[in-house]
């Protein structure tokens, strides 16, 4: 998934990429902590490639839920899998948790965001 932000406050910032097996991953995340901010359409379209995204308003408010969701409980692992480890596919989502750091710090630089 190409993820392209709208109105980066730093130009450098203003693109993530995530193969579409890390973005399951990252996409389980946010969904955890910030689906009630967004809500479920917005939830449901990011799953895909077709342009759907956080506007502006809601990405420091998502980005708070986000990174106080990563500290309480993923900021002592290296990896995480969003589905349980009796899933037959629970190793091919695995998500080192510096990338979940860095998409936390994408989404709050952003000023909104696009999934394609």
């Amino acid at each position: 998934m190409d993820v392209y932000a709208k109105r980066p406050l730093d130009p450098a910032l203003d693109y993530f990429r995530a193969n579409v097996w890390r973005w399951r991953g990252i996409h389980k995340f946010m969904s955890l902590a910030c689906k009630d901010i967004y809500g479920n359409e917005i939830d449901n379209k990011m799953a895909y490639n077709e342009g759907a995204g956080i506007p502006e308003e809601l990405v420091e408010d998502c980005a708070d839920a986000m990174q106080d969701l990563f500290d309480k409980d993923f900021k002592s692992l290296e990896i995480w899998s969003p589905y349980p480890k009796e899933d037959h596919y629970a190793d091919s989502y695995l998500v080192p948790t510096a990338r979940l750091q860095d998409w936390i710090n994408f989404v709050r630089n952003s000023g909104g965001f696009e999934v394609w």
